[in-house]
């Protein structure tokens, strides 16, 4: 798929065919939302998610502030009802949040966040890798839970435990090609100094003693905010409780994965097997099993 490339506040029609293709290449092939859930929460979750992914890769794989630009003023334009040719992404979406309620300010922190990747590639505290995985993770969960009918303070406050856990283990995984390919490192500089470990140590192949401890540290504190997301599985009702079960559990693998390879994650990323994530969300749904790499419940942070 070639790159949208625009300048910013482009309104040629070219631009936004381009917009369109796009859009419909994400809605039509990543879906989001297993058959846990009902269908109309499928659907919307698939709209939200098509949204996101969108978004996401404008920022990731095109590299393309402009183009990011010009998606965030297509998306508000289109909050407001126009232009009456809005690309299909917009127009369904704008279908869900007035049906299910959802506040646009969880969207354009999606989108900030995503500005955010193209602007900054380094974070110098953990206060500041927090504030991201506010906008770029919490939004996420709080959606899925608006789509459900859930407004509820506590829920919301696990919601946003469960999904920062979720970013950092992404983050850990896709540590050393996030540096390789992109230039970007998410864990503080502050951490990198403690530990003693130059930034060169997170390209190797193989990982030296030092990145090993940066990556379990922060698995470690992915687990803990896992663990003090996971009661939010006791406050939801039906299906959205396998659902999140099996989304905790799945990470929780992960975890396991990381752990396995003794936090050497130099030759890429490193992903749990279907089976084993299988494995881990049939435990806990059917069996009632807490997923093991959670029950220690990992480091604070």
């Amino acid at each position: 798929m070639s790159a949208v490339s625009t300048a910013p506040g482009t309104t040629d029609l070219a631009d936004r065919d381009a917009f369109l293709t796009l859009a419909r290449e994400h809605y039509e092939n990543f879906p989001v939302g297993s058959w846990l859930l009902p269908k109309r929460a499928r659907l919307h979750l698939a709209r939200i998610y098509a949204f996101a992914r969108t978004a996401d890769d404008l920022a990731d794989e095109h590299r393309d502030l402009a183009a990011l630009l010009r998606f965030r003023e297509l998306f508000l334009e289109s909050l407001e009802g126009r232009p009456e040719d809005a690309p299909r992404l917009f127009a369904d979406l704008r279908l869900t949040i007035e049906e299910c309620e959802l506040p646009r300010q969880l969207f354009l922190d999606l989108l900030d966040a995503f500005e955010q990747d193209l602007r900054k590639n380094r974070y110098a505290n953990q206060d500041e890798l927090r504030d991201y995985c506010r906008r770029s993770a919490d939004p996420v969960g709080r959606l899925v839970l608006r789509v459900h009918g859930i407004v509820d303070e506590e829920t919301d406050r696990l919601s946003d435990h469960v999904c920062t856990g979720l970013q950092i283990v992404n983050h850990v995984q896709d540590l050393a090609d996030d540096l390789r390919e992109r230039d970007r490192l998410y864990f503080p500089a502050a951490d990198l100094e403690l530990l003693g470990i130059a930034e060169d140590d997170l390209r190797s192949a193989s990982y030296p003693d030092g990145a090993r401890i940066l990556v379990r540290q922060w698995a470690e504190h992915a687990a803990w905010s896992l663990h003090e997301g996971a009661p939010i599985v006791e406050r939801v009702r039906g299906r959205l409780r396998y659902e999140l079960k099996a989304v905790i559990a799945t990470a929780a693998a992960q975890i396991d994965a990381l752990r396995a390879v003794e936090f050497d994650v130099g030759p890429g990323r490193i992903k749990a097997s279907k089976a084993a994530r299988l494995r881990a969300a049939l435990a806990w749904i059917a069996l009632g099993r807490f997923p093991r790499a959670l029950r220690k419940g990992g480091i604070r942070w």
